[in-house]
């Protein structure tokens, strides 16, 4: 396969664009970074891993030209066909990365066995899955996934209402920014259409393909889109495929690699037969014959939410696509995930808030101190270390003390006040002054009133507890 680059490659206009590194490669294409820091070269790829030359980039254009988009959408869409090889230019903004860039890869492990892990990890006997938690860490743990994901989930359902299909949901297709809050968008446009009836085109990233599609069944629909969705998230979170379970890992004598498949249809590989649906998901509720408790545990990574949201796609939607939950569902419960959980100061692992859970479970150091924020409809977890992550404002300490501040500014989003918007769920409504020592919550100088529905439950940490006390009875 044949993975050298031009070095330049001119549009239609007679623009030239200056490939640099490779961001992202699949089934469908290679897509490069050019010298403009906004603009991106995709290229339909051959079976050989060459670019596409049959590929009709200008008739699949002006099909995508055609279609009412919802206003404002963050989707790339091709700005410019290539001149002189198959490909086009679409925009690409500065400083995002691709979800694939939340899990680990072969160069990056190697570069990983030169150094020691954190402490934390030292009790794992299994160094690979010890050096993924390592990376999961320090690729914004759950916390920053569930974001991402949010954010993908709000503009696939977006397209869907609109009555479009995006068609090939995978990690190298969905790019988010470093920031939270900050900006995801969709890549590949290549696959747009309406969704018709029957026919149309059929296109998946393998691993990620809805059974109907991958056995043949049916085309792209809104409905498979859920299903891919699904399938990367739950890899994202949990650290496992959901139905790589016991069944391949732990075949039977009667159903190894080798043996006959149930039927014609049925592929004999046991993996093949997981990605294309035809064995139970791991979790399943109802059939545990393909169980798997490897990756991390559930309770962990997922709210009860999302856990309904996962059995009623790969259970009961499995075998009838109707029954999958819609994006809107997926967008609301995964920013409800993200706005209940703490980011642990020592080990950089989220996890949920609970009034019993005074530690964190991965490295057992004492919770931060936190405010729940709270309105009729909705609540939100209040720490210093999100304020971080958000790059706001930390009164007290450096950066890098983080751990130790004890007052932040942050921002309050839209859906804690309103009801939950595609659109604007994520735009900042209010900000707030946060000062755990002294129990307070106020508008930073200049900024708006606080509303009167918005209360604020205070935790506060061991730490903080024995300096108030120790003050009071000084004085």
């Amino acid at each position: 396969m044949s993975t050298k680059k031009p070095l330049y490659l001119a549009d239609e206009y007679g623009n030239v664009h200056y490939l640099a590194d490779e961001l992202a490669r699949g089934g469908q294409g290679v897509v490069y970074r050019t010298s403009d820091d906004d603009l991106a070269i995709k290229q339909p790829l051959d079976e050989n891993g060459n670019p596409d030359k049959d590929v009709d980039l200008r008739k699949t254009f002006q099909k995508i030209r055609t279609l009412e988009l919802p206003k404002g959408i963050p989707l790339s869409l091709p700005l410019a066909i290539l001149r002189d090889a198959p490909g086009y230019v679409m925009r690409l903004l500065n400083g995002m990365s691709p979800f694939s860039g939340f899990s680990l890869d072969g160069e990056q492990r190697i570069e990983m066995e030169k150094n020691e892990l954190p402490q934390w990890l030292g009790g794992i006997p299994d160094k690979k899955f010890a050096q993924d938690l390592a990376y999961y860490a320090e690729t914004g743990s759950t916390c920053r996934r569930l974001y991402a994901l949010f954010k993908c989930a709000s503009i696939l359902a977006r397209l869907h209402n609109a009555g479009i299909v995006y068609g090939d949901i995978s990690q190298n297709n969905v790019f988010i920014s470093k920031n939270i809050p900050g900006e995801c968008w969709l890549i590949d446009a290549d696959n747009l259409r309406l969704e018709i009836p029957s026919g149309g085109h059929t296109v998946f990233t393998p691993r990620l393909g809805a059974p109907e599609i991958v056995q043949g069944k049916d085309s792209s629909r809104p409905r498979t889109d859920c299903w891919a969705f699904s399938v990367m998230a739950f890899q994202m979170l949990a650290l496992c495929h959901p139905f790589i379970g016991k069944k391949v890992l732990e075949p039977d004598d009667d159903c190894g690699w080798d043996s006959e498949p149930p039927s014609s249809d049925m592929p004999a590989d046991l993996d093949e037969q997981a990605y294309a649906g035809y064995l139970p998901y791991i979790d399943d509720e109802d059939d545990d014959s393909n169980g798997f408790q490897g990756g991390l545990p559930r309770q962990l990574v997922l709210t009860e939410p999302l856990c309904r949201l996962f059995q009623e796609t790969f259970g009961a939607g499995r075998l009838q696509p109707h029954r999958r939950p819609s994006m809107t569902f997926w967008a609301v419960e995964l920013a409800k995930a993200f706005d209940n959980s703490v980011l642990c100061p020592n080990c950089r692992m989220s996890y949920y808030f609970m009034a019993d859970t005074v530690m964190c479970p991965y490295c057992q150091t004492p919770r931060p101190g936190l405010v729940v924020a709270k309105t009729p409809h909705w609540s939100k977890i209040l720490t210093a270390q999100v304020a971080m992550m958000a790059g706001s404002h930390l009164n007290g300490p450096a950066m890098g003390e983080i751990d130790e501040a004890t007052s932040f500014v942050i921002d309050l989003p839209h859906r804690l006040f309103n009801a939950f918007s595609l659109t604007s769920a994520d735009s900042t409504a209010y900000s707030a002054l946060v000062d755990l020592k002294n129990k307070t919550v106020t508008p930073p100088r200049g900024a708006k009133t606080l509303p009167s529905d918005l209360t604020f439950e205070f935790v506060i940490p061991e730490a903080l507890k024995h300096e108030a006390s120790h003050k009071g009875a000084a004085q």
